[in-house]
């Protein structure tokens, strides 16, 4: 019996090779998305003189625009988690969906790929 490239062969590698690659990037995405909520970007504070100048430009107290700022500041950091949290599920989904997918393609060339007794006859 000769075993060669089949069609079914090139589909089952094919669709493994892309599932592995989708488990590659999920896996890849979900890391640098975890080191990112582990060690955020600093945010940027502006100094005394700069609050003090943009204050009279605005027409508004220095504590005023301190309020103001902060209130931006805790606004920004709630977005950046929830877009940090929509990535951490967006990468998991992806390995949990692509990984059963590849491991039963996977499963399904051993299976049919060349054992001793098959490889000794071919020859």
């Amino acid at each position: 019996m000769r075993t060669g490239w089949t069609v079914r062969n090139i589909y089952l590698y094919l669709v493994a090779f892309a599932t592995l690659m989708m488990v590659l990037g999920g896996t890849v995405g979900l890391a640098r998305t975890l080191v990112a909520l582990a060690l955020p970007l600093p945010q940027y504070v502006p100094g005394p003189l700069e609050l003090h100048e943009r204050a009279a430009a605005e027409g508004v107290t220095v504590a005023e625009l301190e309020a103001r700022l902060a209130e931006e500041r805790e606004q920004t950091r709630r977005q950046e988690r929830a877009g940090t949290a929509r990535r951490i599920v967006d990468a998991a989904a992806l390995v949990l969906v692509a990984l059963p997918v590849y491991l039963y393609h996977w499963r399904q060339i051993l299976i049919a790929g060349p054992t001793p007794e098959r490889a000794g006859s071919d020859a």
